[in-house]
């Protein structure tokens, strides 16, 4: 090739080299000036934005902005970030309609701060449905963190060292008039702290979560009273349960929500808790809480929710219970060890019988199981209740029924079975048991002492095991009227006390 058409050539290369860069660093300007346009002039006028400083490539697509603060004139919400990036824009939708498609949002190390608002209840907000599209690859939130403060300025709900990745959201004007404004593919969630306050006297918190579409966990959660015992009793007007709640761990499965007819929806396919340990404390010195206690039937039914958990599995539980009615009497408890339990067909909406089943161990040495069944469509509020408990040395109940009943108890029960069926008004039920050398023991008011005339008399009525059937059983039946002021859980307890009362003093045998 002649010299002269190389140098052509060469010159040409370089002219359009040269062209080349100069498009581009126009091009590189034209976009830093249109992105800078925009920030300054189309963030809604209700967002506060200030960054330190923006940069961009016009040819990876990509945005980035650094030291982010941004809040609303009203002071509710506060946003800050270390940074935030937008890559991946796609410009052929953006040139042919206006659709912004991009590849993903990342946030660095994002806060965000909420504060309570009164509802306005004076007017409506007009959603508009947008008139383009928008879609994201991948939206990842890194390190972040939320805070949602009352108007007092207290923490209703945090949560910390925030790692949250979605992908395809996509949001137009049809997902735009559903109740959630778009839509979204796979998701993952990993947390650290979290705390969220219950009420007034109760908050929850867990150190770290997991969640995706398939399963989820949570790490080393507790449900507490915010106060001691001595405390909350100060700030009571009437009694309420002193609760300490822990577990160890919590996992799903197949678990989903949503919204459906503007009803929320929650469906789970299992869930599984590791060593729940349950205190419960209440001091009867207080004045009574006489409110309509709901059977859990209209409690379920009554929730706001369609919920629907397949299956729920209880492993290694523990579950105390203390009443305080001396001043000057410590109370003893009474508690269940070692649970292992089963609820199936959990619902609100749904249809069947709510299924329970438990297995544990009474003062930590007689074998109790409890097999519990209600339709929370049921408008009656019917149960069913079934139980035993084995080999049972009662004098592992006596330090609670001497602070409880003023009593003492000796002797042991081989077998007991019973039967509960009952309503919102009204329950019956038998009981069977094979005991031996039962023995009660009245004390004094003071418990320092024994009322030797109550104790000849309770005893002289306590049957020492006449009248059984073939294989030892006496026999009992009763009838109880609920106490609607009271829980289902006192209902259940004063069915099991007239059991026993008429078992013990009763006719023995089995009525036909």
């Amino acid at each position: 090739m002649p010299q002269n058409n190389k140098s052509r050539i060469l010159k040409i290369g370089v002219g359009l080299l040269l062209l080349f860069i100069l498009a581009g660093v126009a091009a590189q300007l034209f976009f830093t000036k249109k992105v800078k346009k925009v920030l300054s002039e189309q963030v809604p006028k209700e967002i506060n934005l200030m960054y330190s400083e923006v940069s961009t490539n016009v040819f990876l697509g990509k945005i980035s902005l650094t030291d982010i603060n941004a809040s609303s004139p009203d002071g509710q919400i506060n946003f800050e970030a270390k940074s935030v990036t937008v890559s991946g824009l796609r410009y052929l939708p953006l040139l042919q309609n206006g659709d912004i498609a991009l590849g993903d949002i990342t946030l660095e190390s994002p806060k965000l701060v909420q504060h309570q608002k009164e509802k306005d209840t004076t007017s409506k907000k007009d959603n508009k449905a947008p008139s383009k599209k928008y879609s994201v690859d991948k939206v990842s939130i890194k390190n972040g963190s939320y805070t949602f403060l009352n108007q007092k300025l207290d923490s209703v709900a945090t949560l910390a060292s925030i790692d949250f990745n979605l992908s395809d959201i996509n949001f137009d004007e049809k997902t735009a008039k559903e109740n959630i404004p778009f839509t979204y593919g796979d998701y993952e969630l990993q947390t650290g702290k979290g705390y969220y306050n219950l009420s007034a006297l109760e908050f929850i918190e867990f150190q770290n979560m997991q969640l995706n579409p398939d399963d989820g966990e949570f790490h080393q959660l507790v449900l507490r009273t915010k106060y001691s015992k001595a405390e909350l009793s100060k700030r009571l007007v009437q009694e309420h349960d002193h609760y300490d709640l822990s577990i160890d761990d919590i996992t799903l499965k197949d678990w989903g929500f949503g919204i459906e007819n503007d009803l929320p929806y929650f469906y789970l396919g299992h869930m599984q808790l590791q060593q729940p340990i349950f205190h419960v404390y209440r001091d009867k010195l207080l004045p009574d809480d006489t409110t309509h206690k709901k059977l859990y039937n209209q409690a379920l039914r009554d929730l706001k929710l369609d919920l629907h958990v397949d299956s729920i599995q209880i492993s290694k539980g523990l579950i105390t219970y203390k009443e305080r009615l001396e001043a000057d009497v410590d109370p003893e408890q009474l508690s269940f060890t070692d649970i292992q339990a089963t609820i199936n067909n959990l619902h609100t909406k749904g249809k069947g019988d709510v299924a329970i089943t438990v297995n544990a161990k009474l003062m930590d040495n007689g074998p109790f199981t409890l097999d519990w069944s209600f339709d929370p469509q049921n408008k009656a509020n019917a149960f069913l209740v079934k139980g035993s408990l084995s080999n049972f040395q009662s004098e592992s109940i006596s330090p609670f029924l001497k602070t409880n009943l003023n009593a003492e108890v000796k002797g042991s029960i081989q077998q007991m079975y019973f039967t509960i069926s009952g309503n919102e008004l009204e329950s019956q039920g038998d009981m069977k048991m094979k005991y031996d050398d039962f023995e009660f023991t009245v004390l004094k008011k003071d418990g320092l002492g024994v009322n030797k005339i109550l104790t000849a008399v309770v005893n002289l009525f306590t049957k020492k095991g006449e009248k059984t059937d073939d294989d030892g059983f006496r026999h009992g039946d009763f009838k109880v009227e609920r106490k609607q002021a009271k829980s289902f859980f006192n209902y259940l307890w004063i069915n099991l006390q007239e059991g026993l009362v008429d078992t013990m003093t009763g006719r023995g045998k089995k009525r036909d």
